[in-house]
Protein backbone atom coordinates (compact mmCIF):
# COMPACT_ATOMS: atom_id res chain seq x y z
CA UNK A 1 0.00 0.00 0.00
CA UNK A 2 2.28 2.57 0.89
CA UNK A 3 4.84 1.81 -2.40
CA UNK A 4 1.39 2.37 -4.26
CA UNK A 5 0.65 5.35 -2.52
CA UNK A 6 4.51 6.98 -3.39
CA UNK A 7 4.14 5.81 -6.84
CA UNK A 8 0.86 8.07 -7.37
CA UNK A 9 2.84 10.84 -5.68
CA UNK A 10 5.59 10.97 -7.94
CA UNK A 11 4.02 10.02 -11.03
CA UNK A 12 1.22 12.53 -12.52
CA UNK A 13 0.93 12.89 -15.62
CA UNK A 14 2.15 15.92 -17.20
CA UNK A 15 2.08 16.35 -20.54
CA UNK A 16 2.19 18.72 -23.46
CA UNK A 17 -1.18 18.33 -24.21
CA UNK A 18 -3.03 19.09 -20.68
CA UNK A 19 -3.15 21.60 -18.60
CA UNK A 20 0.31 21.82 -16.86
CA UNK A 21 -0.88 23.18 -13.25
CA UNK A 22 -3.98 21.02 -13.71
CA UNK A 23 -4.87 19.82 -9.91
CA UNK A 24 -3.39 16.28 -8.92
CA UNK A 25 -5.55 13.27 -9.45
CA UNK A 26 -4.48 11.74 -6.62
CA UNK A 27 -4.01 12.81 -2.83
CA UNK A 28 -1.88 11.85 -0.09
CA UNK A 29 -3.06 12.83 3.52
CA UNK A 30 -2.12 12.28 7.21
CA UNK A 31 -5.30 9.68 6.98
CA UNK A 32 -4.31 7.75 4.07
CA UNK A 33 -0.56 7.31 4.95
CA UNK A 34 1.51 6.59 7.85
CA UNK A 35 4.97 8.87 8.09
CA UNK A 36 7.27 6.07 8.85
CA UNK A 37 10.88 7.40 8.18
CA UNK A 38 11.26 5.00 5.86
CA UNK A 39 8.34 6.42 4.21
CA UNK A 40 9.55 10.46 4.32
CA UNK A 41 13.06 8.77 2.94
CA UNK A 42 11.03 7.49 -0.08
CA UNK A 43 8.72 10.45 -0.74
CA UNK A 44 11.70 13.02 -0.38
CA UNK A 45 13.96 10.48 -2.43
CA UNK A 46 10.88 10.96 -5.44
CA UNK A 47 12.09 14.69 -5.55
CA UNK A 48 15.32 14.29 -7.50
CA UNK A 49 13.19 11.41 -9.69
CA UNK A 50 10.43 14.78 -10.21
CA UNK A 51 13.34 17.29 -10.78
CA UNK A 52 15.04 14.94 -13.09
CA UNK A 53 12.30 13.71 -14.96
CA UNK A 54 12.57 11.32 -17.74
CA UNK A 55 15.61 10.34 -20.16
CA UNK A 56 18.44 13.03 -20.02
CA UNK A 57 16.28 15.02 -17.86
CA UNK A 58 17.16 18.39 -16.15
CA UNK A 59 21.19 17.78 -17.09
CA UNK A 60 20.46 18.09 -20.59
CA UNK A 61 17.58 20.27 -20.42
CA UNK A 62 19.42 22.87 -18.94
CA UNK A 63 22.40 22.75 -20.50
CA UNK A 64 20.33 23.60 -23.97
CA UNK A 65 19.45 26.65 -22.37
CA UNK A 66 22.69 27.11 -21.62
CA UNK A 67 23.38 27.81 -24.66
CA UNK A 68 21.96 31.18 -25.26
CA UNK A 69 25.02 32.34 -22.56
CA UNK A 70 28.66 32.63 -24.50
CA UNK A 71 30.55 30.27 -22.99
CA UNK A 72 29.54 27.02 -25.29
CA UNK A 73 27.83 27.37 -28.58
CA UNK A 74 25.75 24.44 -30.76
CA UNK A 75 27.86 22.42 -32.77
CA UNK A 76 25.83 20.49 -34.71
CA UNK A 77 23.99 23.10 -37.03
CA UNK A 78 21.38 20.72 -38.12
CA UNK A 79 20.23 20.30 -35.23
CA UNK A 80 17.76 23.44 -34.94
CA UNK A 81 16.20 22.76 -31.35
CA UNK A 82 19.87 23.89 -29.98
CA UNK A 83 20.71 26.46 -32.82
CA UNK A 84 17.79 28.41 -31.50
CA UNK A 85 18.51 28.05 -28.24
CA UNK A 86 22.03 29.29 -29.23
CA UNK A 87 20.38 32.02 -30.96
CA UNK A 88 18.21 33.72 -28.71
CA UNK A 89 15.33 32.44 -30.95
CA UNK A 90 13.43 29.67 -28.64
CA UNK A 91 10.11 29.36 -30.47
CA UNK A 92 7.25 29.10 -28.01
CA UNK A 93 7.00 25.28 -28.57
CA UNK A 94 10.55 24.79 -27.31
CA UNK A 95 10.91 21.04 -25.72
CA UNK A 96 13.20 22.27 -23.62
CA UNK A 97 11.28 24.88 -22.23
CA UNK A 98 8.42 22.82 -22.17
CA UNK A 99 10.16 19.77 -19.99
CA UNK A 100 11.94 22.24 -17.58
CA UNK A 101 8.49 23.76 -16.61
CA UNK A 102 6.97 20.12 -16.36
CA UNK A 103 9.71 19.45 -13.66
CA UNK A 104 9.82 22.00 -11.76
CA UNK A 105 6.30 22.09 -11.05
CA UNK A 106 6.29 18.59 -10.78
CA UNK A 107 9.10 19.21 -8.18
CA UNK A 108 6.93 21.40 -6.59
CA UNK A 109 3.40 19.57 -6.48
CA UNK A 110 5.63 16.71 -5.05
CA UNK A 111 7.25 18.67 -2.21
CA UNK A 112 3.44 20.79 -1.48
CA UNK A 113 2.65 17.12 -0.39
CA UNK A 114 5.61 16.59 1.74
CA UNK A 115 5.48 19.75 3.59
CA UNK A 116 1.55 19.28 4.23
CA UNK A 117 1.74 15.91 5.48
CA UNK A 118 4.63 16.83 8.10
CA UNK A 119 3.05 19.88 8.74
CA UNK A 120 -0.17 17.97 9.55
CA UNK A 121 0.83 15.32 11.20
CA UNK A 122 0.59 15.70 15.13
CA UNK A 123 1.89 12.53 16.05
CA UNK A 124 5.16 12.58 13.91
CA UNK A 125 8.66 12.55 15.73
CA UNK A 126 10.30 16.16 14.61
CA UNK A 127 13.83 14.40 15.38
CA UNK A 128 12.80 12.29 12.47
CA UNK A 129 11.36 14.57 10.14
CA UNK A 130 12.75 17.79 9.97
CA UNK A 131 15.33 17.12 7.74
CA UNK A 132 12.88 15.61 5.39
CA UNK A 133 10.72 18.65 6.37
CA UNK A 134 14.22 21.07 5.46
CA UNK A 135 14.54 18.90 2.54
CA UNK A 136 11.22 19.56 0.90
CA UNK A 137 11.80 23.59 1.53
CA UNK A 138 14.82 23.04 -0.32
CA UNK A 139 13.45 21.79 -3.58
CA UNK A 140 10.64 24.10 -3.71
CA UNK A 141 12.73 27.10 -3.01
CA UNK A 142 15.47 26.09 -5.91
CA UNK A 143 12.23 24.76 -8.53
CA UNK A 144 10.66 28.44 -8.07
CA UNK A 145 13.97 30.07 -7.88
CA UNK A 146 14.78 28.54 -11.74
CA UNK A 147 11.08 29.45 -12.56
CA UNK A 148 11.37 33.18 -12.21
CA UNK A 149 15.09 33.29 -13.54
CA UNK A 150 13.61 31.44 -16.58
CA UNK A 151 10.12 32.69 -17.17
CA UNK A 152 9.74 35.78 -14.97
CA UNK A 153 6.07 36.16 -13.21
CA UNK A 154 4.73 32.86 -12.95
CA UNK A 155 2.06 30.99 -10.37
CA UNK A 156 3.05 30.61 -7.34
CA UNK A 157 1.71 27.39 -6.05
CA UNK A 158 1.61 25.91 -2.02
CA UNK A 159 -1.30 24.23 -1.87
CA UNK A 160 -0.67 20.30 -2.12
CA UNK A 161 -4.05 19.79 -3.55
CA UNK A 162 -2.65 22.80 -6.54
CA UNK A 163 -6.23 23.84 -6.82
CA UNK A 164 -5.35 27.03 -5.82
CA UNK A 165 -2.44 29.80 -5.63
CA UNK A 166 -0.84 31.57 -2.23
CA UNK A 167 -3.93 34.26 -2.76
CA UNK A 168 -6.20 31.64 -3.20
CA UNK A 169 -7.23 31.87 -7.05
CA UNK A 170 -8.44 28.91 -8.76
CA UNK A 171 -7.58 30.20 -11.94
CA UNK A 172 -3.40 30.24 -11.18
CA UNK A 173 -2.41 33.92 -12.58
CA UNK A 174 1.18 34.61 -13.04
CA UNK A 175 2.70 36.11 -9.96
CA UNK A 176 5.15 38.92 -10.06
CA UNK A 177 8.62 37.64 -9.64
CA UNK A 178 9.17 39.93 -6.43
CA UNK A 179 6.00 38.25 -4.97
CA UNK A 180 7.83 35.05 -5.25
CA UNK A 181 10.97 35.75 -3.99
CA UNK A 182 9.07 37.25 -0.79
CA UNK A 183 6.71 34.80 -0.39
CA UNK A 184 8.05 31.36 -1.34
CA UNK A 185 11.70 31.44 -2.09
CA UNK A 186 12.74 33.75 0.86
CA UNK A 187 10.64 32.04 3.62
CA UNK A 188 11.93 28.52 2.23
CA UNK A 189 15.08 29.11 2.44
CA UNK A 190 15.00 30.14 5.77
CA UNK A 191 13.17 27.37 6.61
CA UNK A 192 15.37 24.74 5.14
CA UNK A 193 18.17 26.21 6.70
CA UNK A 194 16.34 25.80 10.75
CA UNK A 195 15.28 22.27 9.60
CA UNK A 196 18.13 20.72 7.68
CA UNK A 197 21.47 19.33 9.53
CA UNK A 198 24.80 20.52 8.73
CA UNK A 199 26.15 17.10 7.78
CA UNK A 200 24.16 15.64 4.34
CA UNK A 201 22.03 12.42 5.26
CA UNK A 202 23.25 10.40 3.10
CA UNK A 203 27.06 11.43 3.19
CA UNK A 204 27.66 13.37 0.33
CA UNK A 205 26.55 16.07 -1.76
CA UNK A 206 23.37 15.25 -3.76
CA UNK A 207 20.72 15.55 -0.05
CA UNK A 208 21.11 19.42 0.79
CA UNK A 209 22.64 20.42 4.21
CA UNK A 210 21.74 23.84 6.10
CA UNK A 211 25.17 24.63 4.35
CA UNK A 212 23.18 24.02 1.09
CA UNK A 213 20.89 26.08 2.01
CA UNK A 214 22.23 29.22 2.91
CA UNK A 215 24.66 28.73 -0.47
CA UNK A 216 21.35 29.00 -2.33
CA UNK A 217 20.17 31.90 -0.47
CA UNK A 218 23.16 34.35 -0.83
CA UNK A 219 22.13 33.41 -4.90
CA UNK A 220 18.98 34.54 -4.54
CA UNK A 221 20.04 37.80 -2.29
CA UNK A 222 22.76 38.48 -5.10
CA UNK A 223 20.03 37.56 -7.81
CA UNK A 224 17.71 40.00 -6.39
CA UNK A 225 19.92 42.73 -6.05
CA UNK A 226 20.75 42.75 -10.20
CA UNK A 227 18.11 42.43 -12.81
CA UNK A 228 14.94 42.51 -12.80
CA UNK A 229 13.93 43.39 -9.37
CA UNK A 230 17.79 45.91 -8.69
CA UNK A 231 17.03 46.03 -5.22
CA UNK A 232 20.46 46.10 -4.22
CA UNK A 233 20.33 46.15 -0.53
CA UNK A 234 20.00 42.52 -0.98
CA UNK A 235 24.07 42.88 -2.00
CA UNK A 236 24.69 43.33 2.05
CA UNK A 237 22.76 40.19 2.77
CA UNK A 238 24.64 38.25 -0.18
CA UNK A 239 27.67 38.85 1.22
CA UNK A 240 27.07 38.11 4.72
CA UNK A 241 25.10 35.02 3.80
CA UNK A 242 28.23 34.01 2.51
CA UNK A 243 30.72 35.14 4.52
CA UNK A 244 29.11 32.86 7.36
CA UNK A 245 29.77 30.01 5.21
CA UNK A 246 33.50 30.90 4.08
CA UNK A 247 34.36 31.56 7.74
CA UNK A 248 32.07 28.43 9.53
CA UNK A 249 31.34 26.00 6.88
CA UNK A 250 33.05 22.86 6.50
CA UNK A 251 33.88 23.98 2.90
CA UNK A 252 37.51 24.17 0.66
CA UNK A 253 39.05 24.49 -2.89
CA UNK A 254 40.24 20.82 -3.56
CA UNK A 255 43.81 21.27 -4.53
CA UNK A 256 43.37 20.45 -8.37
CA UNK A 257 40.50 22.00 -10.24
CA UNK A 258 40.31 18.98 -12.05
CA UNK A 259 40.10 16.51 -9.58
CA UNK A 260 35.76 18.00 -8.92
CA UNK A 261 35.40 15.90 -13.18
CA UNK A 262 36.43 12.92 -11.78
CA UNK A 263 33.95 10.43 -11.62
CA UNK A 264 35.13 8.84 -8.55
CA UNK A 265 35.38 11.43 -6.77
CA UNK A 266 32.07 12.85 -7.52
CA UNK A 267 29.94 12.36 -4.23
CA UNK A 268 33.00 14.35 -2.47
CA UNK A 269 31.68 17.19 -0.57
CA UNK A 270 35.28 19.21 0.06
CA UNK A 271 34.14 21.67 -2.62
CA UNK A 272 30.83 20.50 -4.44
CA UNK A 273 28.04 21.79 -1.94
CA UNK A 274 25.29 20.78 -3.49
CA UNK A 275 24.92 18.90 -7.16
CA UNK A 276 22.59 16.09 -8.56
CA UNK A 277 24.64 12.38 -8.75
CA UNK A 278 23.68 10.40 -11.65
CA UNK A 279 24.78 6.50 -12.89
CA UNK A 280 23.93 4.82 -15.83
CA UNK A 281 21.34 2.87 -14.06
CA UNK A 282 19.54 5.96 -12.59
CA UNK A 283 19.20 9.25 -13.62
CA UNK A 284 21.87 9.28 -15.64
CA UNK A 285 24.01 12.35 -17.31
CA UNK A 286 24.26 13.82 -20.99
CA UNK A 287 27.79 13.81 -21.65
CA UNK A 288 28.93 11.09 -23.46
CA UNK A 289 27.98 11.37 -27.31
CA UNK A 290 26.79 14.85 -26.86
CA UNK A 291 30.02 16.62 -26.02
CA UNK A 292 31.99 14.36 -28.91
CA UNK A 293 32.93 16.74 -31.51
CA UNK A 294 32.39 15.72 -35.37
CA UNK A 295 36.01 14.59 -35.79
CA UNK A 296 35.22 12.15 -33.24
CA UNK A 297 32.54 10.55 -34.22
CA UNK A 298 30.10 12.30 -32.04
CA UNK A 299 26.98 14.27 -32.05
CA UNK A 300 28.61 17.60 -30.96
CA UNK A 301 25.30 19.31 -29.57
CA UNK A 302 27.49 21.46 -27.40
CA UNK A 303 31.16 22.81 -28.09
CA UNK A 304 33.31 25.44 -26.58
CA UNK A 305 32.19 29.20 -27.67
CA UNK A 306 35.72 30.00 -29.62
CA UNK A 307 35.63 34.07 -28.37
CA UNK A 308 34.90 33.08 -25.00
CA UNK A 309 37.76 30.44 -25.58
CA UNK A 310 40.32 32.81 -26.82
CA UNK A 311 39.59 35.51 -23.94
CA UNK A 312 40.04 32.58 -21.46
CA UNK A 313 42.98 32.89 -19.54
CA UNK A 314 45.83 30.27 -19.83
CA UNK A 315 45.69 28.64 -16.87
CA UNK A 316 45.06 24.71 -15.65
CA UNK A 317 41.34 25.58 -15.96
CA UNK A 318 41.77 26.11 -19.68
CA UNK A 319 43.86 23.18 -20.05
CA UNK A 320 41.37 20.73 -19.05
CA UNK A 321 38.40 21.75 -20.02
CA UNK A 322 39.22 22.23 -23.37
CA UNK A 323 39.73 19.89 -26.24
CA UNK A 324 41.94 22.40 -28.34
CA UNK A 325 43.67 19.26 -30.84
CA UNK A 326 42.18 15.88 -31.87
CA UNK A 327 42.62 12.56 -33.81
CA UNK A 328 39.90 11.89 -36.46
CA UNK A 329 38.07 8.45 -36.82
CA UNK A 330 41.03 8.12 -40.25
CA UNK A 331 44.46 8.75 -37.76
CA UNK A 332 45.00 12.28 -38.77
CA UNK A 333 45.93 15.27 -35.76
CA UNK A 334 43.51 18.33 -35.98
CA UNK A 335 44.21 21.66 -34.25
CA UNK A 336 40.72 23.21 -33.00
CA UNK A 337 40.98 25.89 -35.62
CA UNK A 338 40.79 23.37 -38.43
CA UNK A 339 37.90 21.45 -36.43
CA UNK A 340 34.45 21.33 -38.88
CA UNK A 341 32.93 23.86 -36.43
CA UNK A 342 35.64 25.97 -35.74
CA UNK A 343 35.42 25.41 -32.23
CA UNK A 344 37.53 24.12 -29.52
CA UNK A 345 35.71 20.78 -28.08
CA UNK A 346 34.83 19.95 -24.16
CA UNK A 347 36.86 18.33 -22.37
CA UNK A 348 35.47 18.64 -18.87
CA UNK A 349 32.77 15.84 -18.54
CA UNK A 350 34.77 12.89 -20.23
CA UNK A 351 35.74 11.21 -17.32
CA UNK A 352 32.10 10.40 -16.85
CA UNK A 353 31.63 8.30 -19.71
CA UNK A 354 30.18 7.49 -23.11
CA UNK A 355 33.40 9.03 -24.94
CA UNK A 356 34.69 6.01 -26.32
CA UNK A 357 38.43 6.07 -26.76
CA UNK A 358 38.23 9.67 -26.55
CA UNK A 359 37.36 9.71 -23.23
CA UNK A 360 39.97 10.59 -20.28
CA UNK A 361 41.55 8.71 -17.18
CA UNK A 362 41.13 5.79 -18.52
CA UNK A 363 36.70 5.66 -19.09
CA UNK A 364 37.27 4.75 -22.19
CA UNK A 365 35.32 1.93 -22.82
CA UNK A 366 31.58 2.74 -24.56
CA UNK A 367 30.37 4.89 -26.34
CA UNK A 368 26.61 6.34 -25.42
CA UNK A 369 24.47 8.98 -25.02
CA UNK A 370 23.99 7.94 -21.28
CA UNK A 371 26.98 8.72 -18.65
CA UNK A 372 27.73 9.27 -15.75
CA UNK A 373 29.14 11.90 -13.13
CA UNK A 374 27.23 14.70 -11.38
CA UNK A 375 25.17 17.82 -12.94
CA UNK A 376 27.10 20.89 -10.48
CA UNK A 377 24.62 23.54 -9.05
CA UNK A 378 26.72 24.72 -6.21
CA UNK A 379 30.16 24.99 -5.44
CA UNK A 380 32.37 26.79 -2.63
CA UNK A 381 34.44 28.82 -4.96
CA UNK A 382 30.52 30.40 -6.16
CA UNK A 383 30.71 30.94 -2.34
CA UNK A 384 33.92 32.89 -2.56
CA UNK A 385 33.51 34.92 -5.42
CA UNK A 386 29.42 35.78 -4.40
CA UNK A 387 31.39 37.16 -1.48
CA UNK A 388 33.61 39.11 -3.33
CA UNK A 389 30.93 40.74 -5.51
CA UNK A 390 28.40 41.36 -3.22
CA UNK A 391 30.85 43.17 -1.02
CA UNK A 392 31.89 45.00 -3.54
CA UNK A 393 28.19 46.37 -4.33
CA UNK A 394 27.53 46.85 -0.85
CA UNK A 395 30.03 48.88 0.49
CA UNK A 396 31.63 50.38 -3.01
CA UNK A 397 34.68 48.73 -3.05
CA UNK A 398 36.28 45.28 -1.79
CA UNK A 399 37.79 44.65 1.51
CA UNK A 400 40.51 42.28 2.35
CA UNK A 401 37.98 39.31 2.62
CA UNK A 402 36.89 39.95 -0.96
CA UNK A 403 40.78 40.42 -2.61
CA UNK A 404 41.23 36.92 -0.12
CA UNK A 405 38.48 35.21 -1.63
CA UNK A 406 38.95 36.21 -5.69
CA UNK A 407 42.69 35.33 -5.13
CA UNK A 408 42.07 31.84 -3.50
CA UNK A 409 39.99 30.90 -7.15
CA UNK A 410 42.81 32.55 -9.07
CA UNK A 411 45.84 30.96 -7.36
CA UNK A 412 44.49 27.32 -7.88
CA UNK A 413 43.70 28.29 -11.48
CA UNK A 414 47.29 29.30 -12.31
CA UNK A 415 48.51 26.78 -9.61
CA UNK A 416 50.73 29.89 -8.12
CA UNK A 417 50.47 33.14 -6.67
CA UNK A 418 51.86 35.37 -9.61
CA UNK A 419 48.37 36.11 -11.09
CA UNK A 420 46.99 37.57 -8.25
CA UNK A 421 44.67 40.88 -8.13
CA UNK A 422 45.53 44.20 -5.78
CA UNK A 423 45.08 47.85 -5.90
CA UNK A 424 41.67 47.64 -8.39
CA UNK A 425 38.94 50.14 -8.33
CA UNK A 426 35.33 49.11 -7.64
CA UNK A 427 34.75 49.14 -11.13
CA UNK A 428 37.66 47.04 -12.20
CA UNK A 429 36.98 44.66 -9.40
CA UNK A 430 33.70 43.81 -10.28
CA UNK A 431 34.89 42.83 -13.81
CA UNK A 432 37.45 40.64 -12.29
CA UNK A 433 35.01 38.92 -10.45
CA UNK A 434 32.54 38.79 -12.89
CA UNK A 435 35.29 37.39 -15.85
CA UNK A 436 36.13 34.95 -12.78
CA UNK A 437 32.86 33.64 -12.27
CA UNK A 438 33.06 32.91 -15.76
CA UNK A 439 36.20 30.98 -16.13
CA UNK A 440 35.56 28.94 -13.15
CA UNK A 441 31.90 28.04 -13.94
CA UNK A 442 32.56 27.38 -17.47
CA UNK A 443 30.08 24.89 -18.80
CA UNK A 444 28.34 24.18 -15.78
CA UNK A 445 24.68 25.85 -16.51
CA UNK A 446 25.52 28.89 -14.49
CA UNK A 447 26.49 31.75 -17.34
CA UNK A 448 23.35 32.63 -19.04
CA UNK A 449 22.08 33.61 -15.13
CA UNK A 450 25.20 35.47 -14.58
CA UNK A 451 24.49 37.62 -17.55
CA UNK A 452 20.89 38.16 -17.28
CA UNK A 453 21.40 39.30 -13.54
CA UNK A 454 24.22 41.83 -14.23
CA UNK A 455 22.83 42.87 -17.40
CA UNK A 456 25.27 41.75 -20.26
CA UNK A 457 23.44 39.52 -22.45
CA UNK A 458 24.13 42.44 -25.19
CA UNK A 459 27.54 42.83 -24.19
CA UNK A 460 28.73 38.94 -23.89
CA UNK A 461 26.48 37.94 -26.98
CA UNK A 462 25.71 40.91 -29.13
CA UNK A 463 28.59 40.65 -31.34
CA UNK A 464 27.32 37.50 -32.70
CA UNK A 465 25.57 38.97 -36.23
CA UNK A 466 22.88 36.08 -35.41
CA UNK A 467 21.87 37.34 -32.06
CA UNK A 468 22.94 40.77 -32.30
CA UNK A 469 19.91 42.31 -33.98
CA UNK A 470 16.82 41.03 -31.96
CA UNK A 471 18.43 42.39 -28.76
CA UNK A 472 16.95 45.48 -27.28
CA UNK A 473 16.60 48.04 -24.69
CA UNK A 474 13.83 46.14 -23.02
CA UNK A 475 15.73 43.16 -22.34
CA UNK A 476 13.18 40.29 -23.83
CA UNK A 477 15.67 38.19 -24.85
CA UNK A 478 16.66 37.76 -20.84
CA UNK A 479 13.73 35.72 -20.30
CA UNK A 480 12.26 32.30 -21.86
CA UNK A 481 8.51 31.50 -23.32
CA UNK A 482 6.02 30.44 -21.16
CA UNK A 483 4.65 26.63 -22.75
CA UNK A 484 2.53 28.04 -25.78
CA UNK A 485 -0.36 25.30 -24.48
CA UNK A 486 -0.04 26.70 -20.89
CA UNK A 487 -0.96 30.23 -22.20
CA UNK A 488 -3.89 28.73 -24.60
CA UNK A 489 -4.90 26.77 -21.31
CA UNK A 490 -4.56 29.50 -18.55
CA UNK A 491 -5.43 32.78 -21.30
CA UNK A 492 -2.04 34.07 -19.88
CA UNK A 493 -0.16 36.65 -22.40
CA UNK A 494 3.19 35.23 -23.16
CA UNK A 495 6.35 37.11 -22.42
CA UNK A 496 7.37 39.88 -24.29
CA UNK A 497 8.93 38.70 -27.69
CA UNK A 498 7.20 35.82 -28.16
Amino acid sequence: MKKYIFILLTSFALTSCVDLLQEPQSKLTPATIELTEQTLENMTNGLYKDLWGENFGFNCRVASLSLAGDDMTSGALDKVRNVLDDQLRVPIDNADVLNLWRYLYQTIYSANNIINLINENENIDTQISDKYLGEAYFFRALSYFYIVRYWGDAPAITDPNSSTDIDGNSNMPRKPVKDIYERIILPDLNNAIDLLPLQSRDNNNQAPTSWAAKTLLSDVYITMAGWPLKEENYYAEAAKTAKDIIENGPYDLVGEYKDLWMNAKKTDKTEHIFALQHSLSYLPSQYGISYLGKEENGWYDYVGDPVFFKNFPDDKRKEFCYITSTVDTKGNQIEWEDFDIGAPFIRKYRNYGGCGTYGIEGNTATRSSLSEGLTPIYRFADVLLIYAEAINKAKGGPDDLAYKCLNRVRDRAFGNQSHQYAGLTPEKFADAVFDEFGWENVFEFKRWFQLVRTEKVDEAVGKNTAIGARLNANKENYLFPIPVRQCELRGWKNNPGY
